[in-house]
């Protein structure tokens, strides 16, 4: 009988102790747990927000023991470096973009500048073209009615010389052909 007592009460102390990590264990996890919402929720919070959550997350380590504490802050530490490191890595990304999209924009804005240029130059060269051949029509116009002053002249010339004497053109007697009597 007293060896069924003695077996019955460490039965009764295993279960009790086996019962007791067990609801440690569950309260820890729940803490931990609680502890990962609050964090996410300070971070995700506006700034004026986050301050009055992150005064009351202080007030509660204040309330815990020493190791909820100490793994409470540690958990902490460890999701706001996760976080800066994921701030960090698309910041890179975002300044790699910007950096991408910025040269692209440029190239295609010099591009752009070249064609214009070009454009410009074909349409310079269009017009000194269009200059050099309205030039070139005027000339010949101008040498056609030279041409045709000089025959009216020649044709004069020769009327006044035939009716002078000599007959003769320019040269031969026709303005002094009437005069050498």
């Amino acid at each position: 009988m007293k060896f069924t007592k003695i077996t019955l009460s460490v039965a009764l102390l295993g279960a009790l102790t086996l019962g007791m990590a067990d609801d440690t264990a569950t309260q820890s996890n729940n803490t931990n747990s609680g502890i990962d919402a609050q964090i996410t929720k300070i971070q995700n919070a506006p700034a004026q927000e986050r301050v009055q959550l992150m005064n009351e997350f202080k007030q509660q380590l204040a309330n815990m023991n020493v190791q909820e504490r100490t793994d409470a802050i540690a958990q902490m530490q460890e999701k706001i470096q996760g976080h800066a490191q994921e701030n960090m890595q698309e910041g890179k990304q975002f300044g790699s973009d910007t950096r991408d999209q910025a040269k692209g924009e440029r190239d295609q804005m010099q591009q752009m500048g070249e064609s214009t240029h070009q454009r410009a130059q074909n349409m310079v060269q269009g017009k000194q073209t269009e200059a050099m051949d309205h030039m070139n029509q005027m000339q010949n116009m101008n040498q056609m009615q030279a041409g045709d002053q000089m025959n009216q002249m020649n044709h004069m010339m020769q009327m006044q010389g035939g009716n002078g004497g000599n007959g003769g053109g320019m040269n031969g007697g026709g303005m002094n052909g009437g005069n050498n009597h």
